[in-house]
C-alpha cells in the first residue's frame, strides 16, 4: 500500500494537498479508506483513490493522514503521513 503526495506545484497555488492512495496485491474486492486526523473522509471500492486535502476545510496543519485497505479475505494494510502547512512533514508506512 502506498500513500503519496501528487501535484506539488498545484498544491502550492491552491493551498491544499493532493494525495494518491494505492493498494498493490490483495484479493478483490478491495475497500480503501482515507482518514484525516482520525476522521473518515473518503472510501473507495477500488484499489486506488485520490483525495484533495484543503486548508479551507481542515484548517492550518499539521494533519495526520492515514490510508487503510481491506481485501476480500480480511487482510489489511495501511500507510500514514503528517501534512503540515509546508507540505509533507514526515511519512511512515505501517
Amino acid at each position: 500500500m502506498t500513500l503519496e503526495r501528487t501535484e506539488a506545484a498545484l498544491d502550492a497555488r491552491l493551498g491544499g494537498v493532493s494525495l494518491q492512495a494505492q493498494v498493490i496485491g490483495g484479493r478483490g474486492p478491495i475497500r480503501l479508506y482515507l482518514y484525516v486526523n482520525g476522521d473518515l473522509m473518503e472510501s473507495w471500492s477500488e484499489p486506488s483513490g485520490r483525495f484533495e486535502l484543503s486548508a479551507d476545510d481542515h484548517g492550518a496543519g499539521p494533519h495526520a493522514v492515514t490510508a487503510r485497505a481491506v481485501d476480500a479475505q480480511g487482510r489489511w494494510a495501511g500507510a500514514s503521513m503528517v501534512i503540515g502547512s509546508t507540505g509533507v512533514e514526515a511519512a511512515s508506512n505501517e
